[in-house]
């Protein structure tokens, strides 16, 4: 169904216009329209049933993620007139829809789409047009009209041809279409003249063929070009109730406590906001909590931009919200997450609601108190539990507790401290329930873990107690003895934000690391903080012990509560008394030594032994590193791991480490220091002698001194590079800081450690075998033993398998590493890494052996792992070959027996003498 009206020129008198607008207004099926320097005024977006809203969908520019001519958007138009001819076709599209979109038509029926178009038909008199309208949800077709013309407009001298508009109706099913995710709404114009092609045309004008559509923001008029619809866009948002920390698509959390305990009161909602049209259609999103009666808003969040993200086009984010303990009476809460698009729309979306109970309580047991249950055999275990009244403040409950799994039967019946119960007069209300369970002499079938069930009662409307709440709690079982081995770790700091050793996890930490003391605190010490955890069923005092520490370095203990010092029982110092789990903390005070030739740098190593039961005992280790007013530290190095040690890396490579050098002594006086490299430092091994160092500045340039006064530093380098041969395993080298211009036994000075890791390097054809015995000739029957060296090339020590393969006809050899050792064909012998063994092998000639003949021994080495073994390349093979010697008359019949090609030789030429000689 078409509607159209065309305007005469816009330079028509008045009277003329008003005549024809008046012989429209009576002609039947027809509506007025008034020209376009008249349309009306934009109407405001007005509700509608069920949810729906009235949407104005614009045809605006091209927009080019769309594609298509022009632009189908709900975003009012601004900027300038487009103007398009339609003769030959042209499309506009929406972008794609980021959700399934269902569009109804208007009226009485929802069965109709009005397509209102500014368009204008110009050519010779008396031509006639038609354009066809088609809309698309995608490539599926919704509807589809056609408009007739035949009244063409001429522009002259006296007159220009203007913009009718023209309303289009496209007939819809009353249940409305569905625009599918990741599809558009297109609108498809086609338009045909049947002046196209005549040229001509009057020579004071006209004469042009076209039919147009104009669009966007139209010069001189308040009007689009526009269709209408009724849809829900923002249908497919939602939001959801979660506790902090859950993700989207984890089950809702609805029922909520008034007196829940800390951050059981935070609340996360979730919202998930999903305009059909796109993230541009939405303006603004909220999210309101009402109180139950729905008088007022417990809440009302306004999301800022920075609050959402994009996500698929869509908007996605979380408000956390927390009430105070006794703020929320019981009761559903209403939730409405309300959505504004760019048109005005406000979607509601109506959550079922978020509940807050009047009787709820919490079952847990108090913070000084393991999570789980010691038990010894023979012994009771006493559990403390926590019962907390988290519903409303006004509700009293009865509590009642119980075993939800029995024990073994050789286990006593648990004891309760209050047998009938508990009683909680209100919200926050708190009870202690004591459980006593003397556990059985046996615990190879002992439960695993210990299940609790907690029952509340409450009176009803009636007066009758009725359960209104039940929770569980289990906790584990722990089995330990009477006594157990303490479990001990070292802090540098009182409030234990520096750990520096733990025996419960020893790797975790390098008891090699070092912790600076400074001379300036040689008088008052340096403190340590150790903390001594009783692991075991009973009470324990234990008994600490300094096992290792730097030779003239001083110690003390104090208890860290008291400030007592411990007192000594001989070697010992006895700790105070420590509860069964309980922990306590205890200050060792480090004094370094006044001599300077005193040792620097050492380990502290602590014993802590049970007081009740000696075997019993745990160690930790530390080091303390003295300084003398300067520091040198790792700040970074080549390979960023751990600072101060580089590698793995290769034998012959390169590495770096940049270090900074603190002066701490006073502000106002300079100090020059002097930098020595690892070469030239005593204390260095003197395998690292060899060694290429630079130490450079951050310019490049060498660095032997630096000046620094009180609290100044500098930052320089260090290279390293590696010989060839450097055996596998962490190498430790210092550089040193010494005060220039002072005394050797007077200046302060600093060794800083580094390390380089170096890789093991395994590689074919690196084990060497020597003959080191004299070779001398073999004779029939003989027995030698020869000696011989093998040599390991590689970094590691190799374990070699040494084997034989003999000469033919010779006895079995035999191979060992010396006399004292059973030879046999195989020898297993290890060899350090660059180093040698040597072995001896046992042979003996058969005693055919002839004069001047060449016998040959292998000797084959590998080298030999048991679980990973090395490949066929790795096994090497060495040839000997040894002459034999036989004089004797028995020779002669060797060589007959076994003759050379010689003595064949000879003897024809003696059998040829003989026979000439005879005849």
């Amino acid at each position: 169904m078409v509607w159209m009206l065309t305007h005469g020129q816009a330079n028509r008198g008045l009277a003329l216009s008003m005549l024809v607008l008046l012989v429209l207004s009576t002609m039947a099926g027809l509506v007025h329209v008034p020209p376009s320097g008249a349309l009306e005024a934009a109407e405001e977006p007005s509700n509608s049933l069920a949810g729906l809203e009235n949407y104005r969908l614009y045809l605006d520019a091209q927009n080019s993620s769309a594609g298509g001519d022009g632009h189908i958007t709900t975003i009012e138009p601004s900027g300038s007139q487009e103007e398009l001819s339609t003769l030959g076709g042209i499309e506009f599209r929406s972008s794609e829809m980021i959700s399934d979109l269902t569009i109804y038509g208007e009226g009485s029926g929802s069965d109709e789409i009005q397509l209102t178009i500014h368009m204008r038909f110009r050519g010779q008199q008396g031509s006639t047009g038609d354009v066809s309208f088609s809309l698309k949800a995608g490539d599926t077709q919704i509807g589809s009209e056609t408009v007739d013309l035949d009244d063409p407009c001429s522009s002259t001298f006296q007159q220009n041809c203007g913009y009718a508009v023209n309303e289009v109706i496209f007939d819809v099913s009353s249940n409305g279409v569905t625009i599918p995710n990741g599809k558009s709404l297109k609108l498809v114009i086609d338009g045909q003249a049947s002046c196209e092609g005549q040229g001509g045309g009057s020579p004071i004008g006209g004469g042009d063929c076209d039919i147009e559509i104009a669009f966007g923001d139209l010069d001189s008029s308040a009007s689009y070009s526009r269709l209408e619809v009724m849809a829900n866009a923002l249908s497919a948002s939602s939001v959801k109730v979660h506790t902090p920390g859950s993700a989207w698509g984890d089950p809702e959390s609805l029922t909520w406590a008034p007196n829940a305990l800390g951050e059981d009161r935070e609340i996360q909602f979730d919202v998930d906001v999903r305009d059909a049209f796109g993230r541009a259609d939405i303006q603004s999103v909220n999210l309101v909590l009402s109180t139950p009666n729905g008088a007022s808003a417990v809440f009302d969040k306004e999301f800022d931009d920075d609050d959402l993200r994009l996500d698929n086009e869509g908007l996605v984010g979380n408000y956390t919200w927390t009430y105070d303990a006794g703020s929320m009476a019981p009761g559903v809460y209403p939730l409405a997450l309300e959505i504004r698009d760019v048109q005005g729309h406000t979607v509601l979306y109506e959550h079922g609601g978020v509940e807050f109970v009047e009787h709820g309580i919490n079952l847990g047991v108090p913070s000084n108190q393991p999570t789980t249950v010691l038990i010894a055999p023979g012994q009771t275990s006493n559990v403390e539990f926590l019962v907390t009244h988290i519903g409303a403040s006004a509700a009293a409950m009865e509590v009642r507790l119980d075993l939800a799994r029995s024990l073994p039967s050789s286990w006593s019946d648990p004891v309760w401290d209050q047998p009938a119960g508990y009683t909680l007069s209100g919200g926050g209300s708190v009870v202690r329930p004591i459980l006593s369970i003397e556990v059985g002499e046996d615990l190879t079938n002992a439960p695993s873990r210990l299940e609790i069930e907690a029952r509340a009662y409450a009176e009803n409307d009636d007066g009758q107690l009725v359960e209104v709440a039940i929770v569980d709690l289990t906790l584990d079982f722990d089995e330990v003895g009477v006594y157990a081995e303490p479990r001990v770790s070292v802090f540098e700091d009182v409030e234990h934000q520096r750990q520096i050793a733990d025996s419960t996890r020893p790797d975790l930490y390098d008891e090699t690391l070092s912790h600076y003391v400074d001379m300036s605190d040689a008088q008052e010490g340096v403190d340590f903080y150790i903390d001594v955890f009783n692991a075991g069923f009973d009470t324990d005092a234990f008994k600490l012990r300094v096992t290792e520490l730097p030779e003239s370095w001083l110690y003390r203990f104090y208890d860290n509560d008291t400030g007592q010092q411990l007192v000594e029982e001989g070697i010992n110092s006895l700790s105070p008394s420590i509860g069964s789990f309980q922990q306590l903390t205890l200050r060792m005070t480090v004094f370094p030594p006044d001599e300077r030739e005193a040792q620097d740098i050492g380990l502290v190593r602590v014993l802590v032994v049970s007081g009740n039961d000696a075997d019993l005992r745990t160690e930790v280790a530390f080091t303390v590193h003295r300084t003398f007013g300067v520091l040198a530290e790792v700040i970074s190095d080549s390979d960023a791991k751990a600072l101060g040690s580089v590698g793995p890396i290769a034998p012959g490579a390169d590495a770096w480490f940049r270090f900074r050098i603190t002066d701490a002594g006073d502000e106002d006086v300079e100090t020059t220091w002097r930098i020595v490299p690892p070469n030239l430092l005593p204390r260095n091994d003197g395998i690292y002698t060899s060694w290429d160092y630079t130490i450079t500045d951050d310019s490049g340039d060498a660095a032997p001194v630096v000046r620094l006064s009180g609290d100044e530093y500098a930052d320089l380098r260090l290279d390293v590079g590696l010989r060839d041969q450097i055996e596998a395993g962490n190498h430790t080298l210092y550089v040193g800081i010494i005060e220039d211009g002072v005394d050797d036994d007077e200046a302060r000075y600093f060794d800083m450690p580094v390390t380089v890791v170096v890789k093991e390097d395994v590689v074919a054809g690196r084990l060497l075998i020597t003959l080191e015995s004299q070779l001398t000739p073999f004779g029939p029957g003989e027995s030698k033993e020869l000696g011989f060296r093998v040599d390991n090339q590689n970094n590691i020590p190799l374990t070699v398998l040494v084997s034989l393969d003999e000469p033919s006809g010779w006895e079995n050899g035999a191979v060992s590493v010396n006399s004292f050792q059973q030879a046999g064909s195989t020898l297993l012998v290890t060899v350090d890494a660059y180093s040698n063994e040597k072995f001896t092998v046992d042979l003996t000639a058969p005693t055919t052996v002839k004069n001047n003949d060449r016998a040959e021994l292998t000797i084959i080495v590998e080298p030999y792992d048991d679980e990973v073994p090395y490949g066929i390349d790795f096994k090497q093979q060495t040839k000997f070959e040894f002459a034999t010697t036989c004089t004797e008359v028995a020779c002669l019949a060797n060589e007959l027996r076994d003759p050379e090609p010689s003595t064949i030789g000879l003897i024809g030429m003696l059998v040829a003498i003989v026979l000439y000689g005879t005849y």
